[in-house]
């Protein structure tokens, strides 16, 4: 079968495509995978075929990086004008892109894929890496910045949020949609979500809520989790002393990372602990760095992860299962999105302190949370009960055929 992934965003939303394209090759099927131009060199490596689709998102998010940090309006203009410019690109490109395969899978900020499975006629199913894509009274929707405890209060948010989607999207989908003959859609939500989502989330970090409306099956987080080597260097580092804390932020980028390096700097010699800086797509530890603090690129976070002492990370979805699985605590410094949703699980499973907004990030509470996290055997219990509890889910390759059925049927969990 000839099947194409379509996916936007950051790393956290294209490597765990890459990772089901892989279980995909090695079920005989031939995959293409359509995402930003940014990962065409790891689409490369991993021997999918690669079409590029829209604008580089790093770039992007370098020169909107002000207000990823300040939220508020500056954020939704930012989010808009991407939004906009990367629906043209989609159904730019997509109609040749998916005119010859047999299935298409979508992830991240795709809202074109599923009008492509439907121009063409072949069967679709979108994958969410967050319980907070899709609607339920148990928590608030993905794209506020904030998590609510009141099932009342995510009542609302859920029905504002989905009245704002169809008013800021679904006027300019439509209007792509009747230039290719496709007749208008009411309800957009439903639409990119499929007739039964895929939820690759792991139960035991976030399971699916009850009360969610939408069909769905719930499979193991899909980000690519085999131990491979580390470099050199990082091994010498780490055999040289006690487990280090990592700090890193991932693909979030920073409008200041000089400023940003100096207060975990700070934060670090408040510690005295030895700490690994990832710099990211932020560009974070540059310059000199003090006797025991190794600035890193990335690199895989499941060799590194069950080393450490502590994560310090941004709450991405792949990051918070790393680190779960790693059996370490993790102190989450949400940023945008579903972030805030890791962050409110990570402290309600009590493997983490409370999470520290990224516009809240000062080195006091950075320092104080690291501290109460390293001191704590209570958190370093329950983060190792966790991991037990994810490897008792079994094998991580999720089932192929199972997740190409085209036919729609009840919501289920596979984990």
């Amino acid at each position: 079968m000839r099947i194409a992934l379509v996916a936007e965003g950051t790393r956290g939303d294209i490597h765990p495509m890459l990772a089901l394209g892989t279980s995909l090759m090695a079920a005989g099927h031939t995959v293409r995978l359509c995402a930003s131009p940014d990962f065409a060199d790891v689409a490369k490596a991993t021997g999918v075929e690669f079409v590029p689709v829209g604008e580089n998102v790093r770039a992007f998010l370098t020169g909107a990086a002000e207000s990823l940090h300040g939220r508020g309006v500056g954020l939704v203009r930012q989010m808009t004008v991407w939004g906009e410019r990367s629906l043209a690109h989609q159904f730019r490109v997509l109609p040749e892109a998916t005119a010859d395969v047999d299935y298409v899978l979508a992830a991240g900020t795709v809202f074109g894929a599923a009008s492509m499975a439907e121009l063409h006629g072949i069967p679709f199913r979108y994958v969410a890496y967050t319980p907070a894509l899709l609607p339920s009274r148990e928590h608030s929707p993905a794209m506020f910045p904030f998590q609510v405890r009141a099932r009342w209060a995510n009542g609302m948010l859920w029905r504002a949020a989905v009245t704002a989607m169809n008013a800021m999207v679904g006027r300019r989908l439509n209007a792509h949609r009747h230039r290719l003959g496709l007749p208008p859609l009411e309800d957009l939500i439903s639409h990119v979500l499929s007739k039964r989502t895929i939820v690759a989330v792991d139960r035991a970090l976030a399971a699916m809520p009850a009360d969610c409306p939408v069909a769905h099956d719930q499979i193991r987080c899909l980000h690519p989790f085999e131990p491979e080597a580390l470099p050199a260097d990082l091994e010498r580092f780490l055999d040289a002393g006690p487990p280090p804390v990592h700090f890193g932020f991932g693909s979030m980028t920073d409008p200041d990372p000089a400023t940003t390096t100096g207060r975990l700097l700070e934060a670090i010699g408040r510690l005295g602990c030895r700490a690994l800086v990832e710099r990211g797509w932020a560009g974070l530890g540059d310059g000199p760095l003090p006797e025991g603090v190794m600035a890193i690129d990335p690199v895989p976070h499941a060799s590194l992860f069950p080393r450490l002492a502590a994560v310090v990370h941004h709450g991405g979805a792949g990051t918070t299962h790393t680190a779960a699985r790693a059996g370490v605590p993790q102190i989450v410094v949400p940023h945008v999105l579903d972030q805030f949703y890791f962050a409110r699980r990570v402290r309600s499973l009590g493997v983490g302190p409370a999470p520290i907004p990224r516009a809240s990030l000062s080195v006091r509470r950075l320092a104080a949370a690291v501290r109460d996290t390293l001191e704590s055997q209570d958190l370093s219990a329950r983060a190792a009960d966790l991991a037990q509890r994810l490897a008792d889910l079994g094998p991580v390759r999720p089932d192929v055929d199972r997740l190409l059925d085209p036919l729609p049927g009840r919501s289920h969990a596979a984990a």
